[in-house]
Parts: C-alpha cells; sequence; structure tokens
C-alpha cells in the first residue's frame, strides 16, 4: 500500500460556511489527521471555521500567499465544486500542480464567476477558447455582441479544461467522470466513492415519528422529500406536476422541499401555486446538520432527480441510501452507475412524465416496495463508501505527487515576454552581412521573444535556424531541440515546449494543414508561444500555393484559419520579404508568410469551416503534460 504523506496543505471550504463540500471535507478531517499533519487554506473572507480539531492548522488565503515558499514541497489537495465558495483557490491551483477532486465535472459556473459575471466579455471568450478552441471563440463572440448569456444550456459546456490541465492528479467519485477526464487525455485519475457521513448514525429510523412531530410533518401521510437547493436540474416541477396529477386521484401526502431556493434561478413558488399544492408543499430554506438529517429520516422515501447531469455525485443521496432511504433518481451520469436494485433509477425519455407519476404513485401505496429498495441501498453504501478507506484513498493519492519547490502556470501562461529592440535586429544583420536569407521574414520581423527557458526548433536547416537562434537571440544550444518538418510526425512527442520557432513549406502542410498544425499544438504548452514560416514557392503577394495533390484552399487567410482551427489564437502577421531591392538584379525568388501564435487550446477543429467539407469536427489532443507512463484511470 502507498505510503501517506506526513503533510498536506488542502483547499477548502469549512463549516459554518453553507457548503456540501465544506461539510464533506470536515468530515474527513479526523481521519486525515490520524495519519497526516493537516493545513487548511479558506478564502479570506471565510468565518471563523467551527467543529475544527485543534491540530489541523487553519490559514486564511492572504497567510498562505505570504509564506507559500514554506509549503512549496507539500503536496497541495484542491477540492473544487460550481461554486463560488471554491473560486479563491483558482490562482494557486492554476500554478502549484497537486490532486484535485473534482465534486463537479461541469465548472462553468466557476469559471463564469472569474469573469463574465464581473462584466469581463474578453476573458471569458479566452476561457471558451481555452476549452473548445476556434468554436469557443465564436461563442464567446457571439455573447459579446449579442447577448446571448442564458440562451444556451451551461450544462453543455462544462468549462473544465483548464483545472483539468492544471491538475497532477485528479479524484472524482465516479466512473463517468473518470471516463470524461480521461477522454481529455488526463491519464492520472482515480475513483474514490463519496463517503457516507458518519454523523448519520447519530439518528435512528426508529425515530421516524418523533422526528416529524419536532419538525411539524403529519405522521398520518406519507412525506416525499427533495433535499439540497431547489433547482431547475433538479426537476422539481416536474414532481409538482406528476403529484398535482396524484392529487386529484385523491392520493395523500406532504411533499418537502428541504433546502435553499434560488430565486434568481427557479421561482418554485409559482409552480406550487400553478400546482395547486400549497397545502401539501413545505420549502424549509436552508437546514442546519441536525434539521437536515431528522427531516431525512422523517421521509417515506427520496426523490433526488437530476438531469441535465453535471457530472456530479450527490452527498444527500449517499446520506439517504445508507440510512436505509429508498431515492429516485435519472438514470443518467453518475446515478446509472447505481446497482440496479438499490435505487429506483428513472430513463430521461419521453415517457419520463408518465413514468415519475407511475413511480411515485406506487412508492406511495407501496411500503414493502420502498423499504426493499432502502434496505439494499443502506447495505451497498456500508460495504463501498466507508470514510476509513476513502480518506485512505485521498492520502494515497496525495502521496503520488511530485514534490516541486516551483509555483508554476501550467494551464493559463500568463508569462510576459521579452523581445528585441529593432534596432538590435538591424544591427546583427549588418555585422554578419547577412543577405542569403533575407527573404525569410520570421527573424527579421523580431517576433521571437528572447525570455523562453527551452526552444523546439523546426527547420528543413536546423543549423541554420540554431545559428539565428543563439547569435541574435541569445539562446543557447543546450536550450534548443531540433527537428525537421519531416521528423514532426514521428517524434515521440512526450515533452512539451514553451516557445517553437517553425520553418517549413506549404508543401508540408498541403495534403492535411489542419492536422499537421495540430502536431505543433501537441509539442507545445498551453500559453506557448510559436513562430511558424511558411515557404510560398509561388510568387505574388499573398498569391495562393496551387497544389493539384490538396483538396484545401492554400491562399494566406485561409492558412491563418487552419492555424486557428488547431487551437491558436494569431499574434501577429508578416508576408515578405521586408525589404525588396529597387534594383531590377536582385528581385526575390520566394515569399514567406509567417504567424506569430499563442496555444490557447487542447481543442481542435479537424473539420473546420475553411474546408468546406461539413460539420465542424472537434477532438481533445492527448496532453502530454501528464505523466507519459500512467494510462488509463485507476480505481480506487
Amino acid at each position: 500500500m502507498t505510503d501517506v504523506p506526513s503533510q498536506v496543505v488542502v483547499f477548502c471550504p469549512l463549516p459554518p460556511k453553507p457548503n456540501g463540500i465544506a461539510d464533506y471535507f470536515a468530515e474527513q478531517l479526523p481521519y486525515f489527521s490520524r495519519t497526516t499533519k493537516v493545513t487548511v487554506v479558506v478564502e479570506n473572507t471565510h468565518l471563523a471555521p467551527t467543529g475544527i480539531a485543534a491540530n489541523v492548522t487553519i490559514l486564511y488565503l492572504e497567510e498562505y500567499m505570504w509564506q507559500q515558499h514554506k509549503y512549496a514541497d507539500i503536496p497541495h489537495i484542491y477540492h473544487v465544486g460550481n461554486n463560488p465558495d471554491t473560486q479563491y483557490m483558482l490562482p494557486v491551483l492554476l500554478s502549484k500542480p497537486g490532486l484535485v477532486v473534482v465534486h463537479d465535472l461541469n465548472l462553468h459556473y466557476l469559471i463564469d464567476l472569474t469573469n463574465l459575471s464581473q462584466g469581463d466579455k474578453g476573458s471569458y471568450t479566452l476561457a471558451l477558447q481555452n476549452n473548445y478552441g476556434e468554436l469557443g471563440t465564436v461563442i464567446g463572440q457571439q455573447l459579446s455582441k449579442f447577448g446571448w448569456k442564458g440562451k444556451f444550456m451551461p450544462y453543455e459546456l462544462m468549462m473544465n479544461a483548464s483545472i483539468i490541465t492544471a491538475a497532477e492528479r485528479i479524484l472524482v467519485h465516479s466512473k463517468y467522470s473518470a471516463d470524461k477526464i480521461a477522454a481529455l487525455g488526463h491519464s492520472n485519475v482515480s475513483i474514490v466513492p463519496h463517503h457516507f457521513s458518519p454523523a448519520a448514525r447519530q439518528y435512528q429510523p426508529k425515530l421516524k415519528m418523533q422526528y416529524r412531530g419536532e419538525l411539524g410533518l403529519p405522521g398520518n401521510k406519507p412525506v416525499i422529500t427533495s433535499m439540497g437547493f431547489i433547482a431547475k436540474a433538479k426537476q422539481i416541477k416536474e414532481v409538482l406536476t406528476a403529484l398535482a396529477a396524484l392529487k386529484q386521484q385523491g392520493v395523500e401526502f406532504t411533499y418537502v422541499l428541504a433546502g435553499k431556493c434560488k430565486p434568481h434561478e427557479y421561482d418554485v413558488y409559482q409552480d406550487i401555486a400553478d400546482c395547486g399544492l400549497a397545502d401539501n408543499v413545505v420549502v424549509t430554506g436552508f437546514l442546519d446538520e441536525d434539521a437536515f438529517f431528522k427531516y431525512m429520516l422523517a421521509s417515506d422515501f427520496i426523490v433526488n432527480l437530476r438531469y441535465p447531469t453535471g457530472g456530479e455525485s450527490s452527498g444527500t443521496l449517499t446520506r439517504a441510501m445508507g440510512m436505509g432511504l429508498c431515492c429516485v433518481v435519472v438514470n443518467i451520469g453518475p446515478f446509472s452507475e447505481l446497482p440496479e436494485d438499490c435505487a429506483v433509477k428513472l430513463n430521461w425519455d419521453e415517457n419520463f412524465s408518465e413514468n415519475l407519476q407511475l413511480c411515485l404513485q406506487r412508492l406511495i401505496e407501496d411500503k414493502q416496495y420502498r423499504v426493499t429498495f432502502g434496505k439494499n441501498a443502506q447495505k451497498w453504501v456500508e460495504r463501498t463508501h466507508n470514510i476509513s478507506v476513502t480518506t485512505r484513498a485521498y492520502l494515497n493519492e496525495a502521496a503520488k505527487l511530485n514534490d516541486s519547490t516551483a509555483f508554476k502556470t501550467k494551464a493559463l501562461n500568463n508569462t510576459q515576454h521579452c523581445y528585441l529592440i529593432e534596432q538590435q535586429v538591424i544591427n546583427w544583420r549588418r555585422a554578419n552581412h547577412v543577405n542569403a536569407d533575407s527573404s525569410n521574414v520570421w527573424w527579421q520581423a523580431n517576433l521571437v521573444p528572447i525570455s523562453a527557458p527551452s526552444v523546439l526548433s523546426i527547420s528543413a536547416n536546423p543549423t541554420h535556424q540554431t545559428t539565428i537562434l543563439t547569435s541574435l537571440f541569445g539562446y543557447q544550444e543546450s536550450q534548443i531541440t531540433q527537428l525537421t518538418p519531416a521528423q514532426l510526425s514521428q517524434h515521440d512527442m512526450t515533452t512539451t515546449y514553451p516557445l517553437m520557432v517553425c520553418d517549413a513549406s506549404l508543401v508540408d502542410v498541403a495534403q492535411s494543414p489542419v492536422n499537421w498544425f495540430a502536431q505543433l499544438n501537441k509539442l507545445l504548452e498551453i500559453g506557448g508561444k510559436v513562430v511558424i514560416s511558411l515557404l510560398n514557392p509561388e510568387l505574388g503577394s499573398g498569391a495562393a500555393f496551387n497544389d493539384s495533390s490538396s483538396e484545401y484552399p492554400l491562399d494566406r487567410a485561409s492558412v491563418k484559419r487552419f492555424i486557428q482551427a488547431a487551437g491558436f489564437s494569431i499574434d501577429n502577421t508578416v508576408a515578405g520579404p521586408l525589404d525588396i531591392s529597387m534594383i531590377g538584379d536582385t528581385a526575390p525568388t520566394k515569399e514567406y508568410w509567417t504567424f506569430a501564435a499563442t496555444k490557447r487550446s487542447w481543442m481542435v477543429n479537424i473539420n473546420p469551416q475553411v474546408y468546406q467539407n461539413g460539420n465542424s469536427e472537434l477532438q481533445w489532443l492527448y496532453a502530454h503534460e501528464q505523466s507519459a507512463d500512467a494510462q488509463g484511470a485507476d480505481n480506487a
């Protein structure tokens, strides 16, 4: 068994923050502390944490940042959820690789909070581009132009690429989430089930009627409960509609919505009134833990419908099942992984509303039916969701992290690059009497930064290009890796670079332009710079290269769009020669098109609109900064 680390730094909210992740981690802390010294970093405005043992060190974010170096070689764990309470940790998470616990696969709202919600449409567009390449840019531009916020389903745009790319290791609660993340090329993904809350054992199912009395619930009617935030995705309206139909048939019940309303998102009171259920529905508002468990055990069964799914696993569901309650779920995402005999699973199809009504009616009327599901669920949770086992798995994963004193940005490179001044380029050219290369503009246009720690040089004449990189731009030969365009497709691509200089020909690109530029994408870090210089063998300013064997347009504007489709944003374009002698005997014999670009995304559109060949096809390239020796998703 893997050793556990002696220390960990954990970024996570804590009680009394009204947040399920805060409660979740607070329950784990005593088990962490048995073997490991724990430092928890909370946001600066966090209320003083309650119920936390004295041997746990609590730091506010500002305190942590002042002494960041002190914790640099200690494994970091980040609990990320799709809510404002985990926003504070993003700057550290994106610069310090660690173990990221992805509680919600969909992080659209979290990313939205950092930009669009603050009126920063430009940064939101960049975030979309980081996730979805050129098509993300299109969505961002349309949103800025037409104000389409709310006109699409955020569940369709998961916006998790920056978090996933930044993580050294990832921990999730379901195979569904593990498979989705592994499909994005992250090889270090582990599944650890959501633990069953130890606090639940203080409450007894046999006290159901006592709890109902304390809570003011009727003792002579079935009590149905939906727990947690009251949001659109919980399909509360579907439940209300089904219960309204049952009420018309004379079925008696009380429906409890045990959680906090989100009035800006969903007006549940209007739906309650429209369904004629004002006398049948109780809306509790936010519950403390004691009331939460009492409402749960006062219930006959739980309705936990989530559609669409954001890949989240429900702590409420785990608690309810572990306490022996029958639960109704939508058969989708992580909920589809529940054993068939442990929950009532409804398919989301054209018959959903009808099936939901029939399901609720049977559960109300058939006590044995719901009790059987509840007992099966309780046995399954006891067998697979033990907190001692799941906490140990967390520490095992943290122990696999590579200690590092360097805080770097893997996901969003914000490096300020340095460049030569123009006169330095002119002086170098004069001093070296450079004329033979005068029509190649990549170095004359001064597009190459001088501050990168390493450079990948791709050229049919690598010695010549290396000479320029060293003598003009000041790089050491030890910093430069050389490839020829012909070697590009055979390269093992296990290393990524912050800077690339590529000198090739349109002949190299012609057969499959986006795939060719995608090869460059695979070799460049997110946020990395590339200078691409392409020889156009046919003369004429901006003239299209005519390759009869290529089915794609090869004019300069189309090549620019190919590069963008391959996950880059174009920073600058130059076509040359930069200087043409007016003396007739030195007319240029070739032209170069040069593009300075930044890698924005691992997402490539392999069939862009410029291909004029059907619909776009998105492909996520393998994330090579992840360890090359680990493959697939590990089950813990």
